[in-house]
């Protein structure tokens, strides 16, 4: 894809093209796995407590995010991957989606 990320910002703004934001989602994501290597798959599940998150949800966030934030407004032609994913894994439930 050839297309720059800059769609509504103004001119001169950034030059980020969708090669460089898969490259830095591999980043973020190399980076999220590294942090969880020493968990075992149930783990993943626990809500620990009341106001922290199981580590699956938050892996699943930082992706809602990614398609939210700078694939879905940027890229006409990308297609979230659930539309289900925009309740289920948005913590900014007051300002964005439903």
């Amino acid at each position: 894809m050839t297309s720059t990320a800059t769609a509504g910002l103004p001119e001169g703004c950034c030059t980020t093209t969708a090669g460089d934001l898969a490259q830095r989602y591999t980043e973020i994501r190399a980076q999220s796995r590294h942090l969880c290597h020493t968990l075992v798959p149930e783990d993943y599940v626990i809500q620990s407590m009341p106001d922290a998150s199981p580590t699956k949800w938050h892996l699943a966030h930082t992706t809602w995010f990614f398609e939210t934030f700078l694939l879905t407004p940027h890229f006409p032609s990308y297609r979230p991957f659930h539309p289900q994913f925009n309740y289920l894994f948005n913590s900014y439930y007051l300002t964005i989606g439903e």
